[in-house]
């Protein structure tokens, strides 16, 4: 079936994709999940039946903690990383709101690695993994003459702070499950065989396709979230619904300008313009008071050489 999603990590953007919900059954039976988790104890229903309760209940979850399992080239740490093997296994972990405004998303593979985290309308990139990344998009000429041992010294134990972020979210557990659920529609659902399990004391439906190679493991009491994906060689696991701790402020963080201003005056390079618009409102601000001194220096004078 092969339907993992891609994460591009600095953009924090990453699969956009139309719901393609089932349109709502006037005729279905009425019951709630725990209902129907009895009458069909032993004889589950058929996906389709559920897919659209499956989808609205995850995506009306305030939280949840997604794991997975999966290969470098499916989370495009490939692209930003020299020397990394797109087959190369790595982790995948998305914890805290639903919609990644108050959660954190970090994959790690081969040895390197990747934290985003979004808090109080701040987006944040952890320091260790943002030395690497750096060196790779600056200027060859540039690159050449810094030190990466230097940058990693700056950001050691910081967390970069994105001051321009407009819309500051990690790649979330929504668009991940929005993508789930545009792709398991039409024949694949049709395909899924079906049946019911007790994992780890826990009633589910257990859905596979593919010959065994997709399996979708569902909650068979409470709400139907989903607790499981294996699809080929990557497996995801759904927990803390509705109880996933949202990131904390980081204690330590250093912004952009500081760790250019920091390589500019370790290469002494002039520094000028790198403070951006704030410094230059803040000259501005500057100079006018300086003016402003001025002329009541001057207005006073007056007065006292006055008549």
């Amino acid at each position: 079936m092969r339907r993992s999603p891609a994460v591009t990590t600095l953009s924090a953007a990453a699969v956009l994709c139309a719901l393609t919900g089932c349109g709502y059954n006037p005729f279905e039976p009425a019951g709630t999940t725990g209902e129907r988790a009895e009458a069909n104890a032993g004889n589950p229903p058929e996906f389709g039946e559920l897919r659209q309760d499956i989808f609205d209940a995850m995506l009306s979850a305030d939280s949840v903690t997604i794991t997975g399992d999966v290969q470098a080239g499916e989370a495009d740490l490939d692209e930003l990383f020299d020397g990394l093997d797109e087959d190369t296994r790595g982790e995948l972990q998305i914890s805290g709101a639903l919609d990644g405004r108050a959660s954190e998303m970090s994959f790690a593979a081969g040895g390197s690695s990747f934290t985003q985290r979004a808090v109080d309308g701040e987006e944040y990139f952890r320091g260790e993994d943002f030395a690497a990344l750096l060196v790779s998009e600056l200027d060859d000429e540039v690159a050449e003459a810094v030190d990466e041992a230097f940058i990693e010294e700056v950001v050691a134990n910081a967390w970069v702070q994105f001051d321009d972020a407009e819309d500051p979210q990690v790649f979330s557990a929504e668009e991940f499950i929005t993508t789930w659920r545009q792709e398991l529609d039409g024949e694949d659902i049709a395909a899924m065989q079906a049946s019911s399990e007790t994992v780890e004391g826990q009633p589910v439906w257990v859905y596979s396709a593919d010959g065994g190679d997709s399996e979708f493991v569902v909650a068979a009491e409470g709400e139907p979230y989903l607790l499981s994906i294996r699809d080929e060689d990557s497996t995801y696991e759904f927990t803390d619904w509705n109880a996933s701790e949202p990131p904390q402020v980081p204690e330590n963080v250093i912004t952009l300008d500081e760790i250019f201003e920091a390589i500019a005056e370790e290469q002494g390079w002039p520094t000028d313009g790198l403070g951006g618009e704030d410094d230059d409102e803040d000259g501005q601000n500057q100079n006018s008071g300086r003016n402003e001194n001025a002329q009541n220096q001057n207005d006073e004078q007056d007065e006292d050489s006055g008549p």
